[in-house]
């Protein structure tokens, strides 16, 4: 994994790859010392491999670039996998290896209750003061990396996906943002972010399908029930931005990736030449998916 990450590192990181931790040679550390965040970032990466039985449906090549990562795009890199792993572990106690037993239950179902079930709870759990994490407007690049939306209690769409796309690699669910840099082509109308979620399939186990979901707190820019979880079930026509008008053929969308012989880039917004983050266009998909959408 270790290997992986460094061979694929973006480069924003570069300068910083010793305190990131991969220069680390397994030597104990001098008196005030840590690993970086990459070593933790490995080790909960198995962990989760090592307590949830849905990771064993999940290829190798899935699993490095969408749970492994410590990063999702140029965000500012922080010490969140922990956190958010060990946040959720009581949530998914039912989930686990040994409570789960024999369960006839297939692994795409684990994976779309699992998912529900963070989007539903991650932000109360993580909010402060009682309070859960909200949906503010105009918050990216200002609060977009997971330990800021934490200790702020809000943030704007590319926030809350990187958020929830954290919390979902905590667990070992492979997960990316996707989204667009502008409606229409045209920066002027906006942009958006949201989550794709690598779903096995139930008839071989193994082989996925990428489907898609709003942050919860993210519903309520489409002024909708906050208390109503989106969950990958969901008709897509239900979510706000899915709709024919916006999918008309002049709205360009893209997933990130971490490898780089991605073909393409995800660009963002907050960055408009930046070409750092590797991605992959999933206009065809949206164009088709909510093109039919009224």
């Amino acid at each position: 994994m270790m290997q992986y990450l460094a061979r694929h590192i973006m480069p924003y990181d570069v300068p910083n790859i010793a305190s990131l931790g991969f220069q680390s040679n397994g030597q104990p550390k001098p008196d005030g010392m840590s690993d970086g965040i990459v070593d933790q970032t490995v080790y909960y990466s198995i962990q989760a491999k090592t307590l949830y039985p849905w990771t064993d449906s999940i290829p190798q090549d899935v699993y490095f670039e969408y749970v492994v990562p410590y990063a999702v795009t140029n965000e500012p890199r922080t010490n969140h996998r922990p956190l958010l792993f060990n946040a959720l572990e009581g949530s998914l106690k039912q989930y686990e290896r040994a409570a789960i037993g024999n369960s006839t239950q297939s692994t795409q179902d684990q994976i779309k209750e699992v998912v529900k079930l963070i989007n539903t709870e991650l932000w109360a759990l993580m909010g402060r003061d009682s309070k859960p994490i909200v949906f503010k407007a105009s918050q990216t690049p200002r609060i977009y990396d997971p330990l800021s939306v934490i200790a702020y209690g809000y943030s704007s769409c590319t926030g809350l996906a990187i958020m929830l796309v954290s919390a979902l690699r905590s667990v070992g669910i492979p997960a990316r943002m996707a989204g667009t840099p502008a409606w229409y082509g045209d920066p002027s109308k906006g942009d958006h972010s949201w989550v794709e979620v690598y779903v096995v399939s139930n008839e071989t186990g193994k082989d996925g399908e990428w489907m898609f979901l709003e942050p919860t707190p993210g519903i309520a820019e489409g002024k909708e029930d906050t208390a109503n979880a989106d969950n990958l079930d969901r008709d897509p026509c239900k979510r706000w931005f899915c709709k024919a008008d916006r999918f008309n053929g002049s709205t360009k969308t893209y997933a990130t990736r971490y490898d780089k012989q991605a073909t393409s880039f995800f660009p963002m917004a907050w960055a408009d030449d930046d070409r750092g983050v590797p991605g992959e266009d999933r206009s065809k998909f949206y164009t088709s998916t909510c093109g039919k959408c009224k």
